[in-house]
């Protein structure tokens, strides 16, 4: 069950990561085009960029904030009701074995 949580945890990190490098070369693009409209062009577009760049980064801190708390959620839920997370977990099971043996029959 851990290692679950921290490959869970780890793809999130790891996607959130890579959306972060593509938004930053993103920008590092739209700076290098703008250097060709003029230095007040470029100050405006800066000022714009800074500002997306911290409220990405503050909707990845809550993501990132959120994420824990619903892990940790599920944790004191299963805790608490060990045998309804059982219960719940094997019927999903089946429920997915039944439709994969249902596409597999098609």
């Amino acid at each position: 069950m851990a290692k679950k949580e921290k490959d869970l945890r780890g793809a999130a990190e790891h996607s959130l990561r890579e959306t972060q490098k593509d938004i930053e070369r993103r920008i590092d693009e739209i700076r290098a085009d703008l250097k060709d409209k003029g230095p007040e062009a470029v100050a405006r577009i800066e000022n714009a960029l800074t500002d997306l760049r911290e409220q990405l980064q503050n909707r990845f801190e809550y993501f990132h904030e959120s994420f824990e708390d619903k892990l940790e959620m599920g944790r004191k839920e299963v805790r608490e009701h060990p045998l309804l997370a059982i219960g719940v977990a094997l019927t999903l099971g089946v429920m997915i074995g039944m439709l994969l043996d249902r596409k597999s029959k098609d």
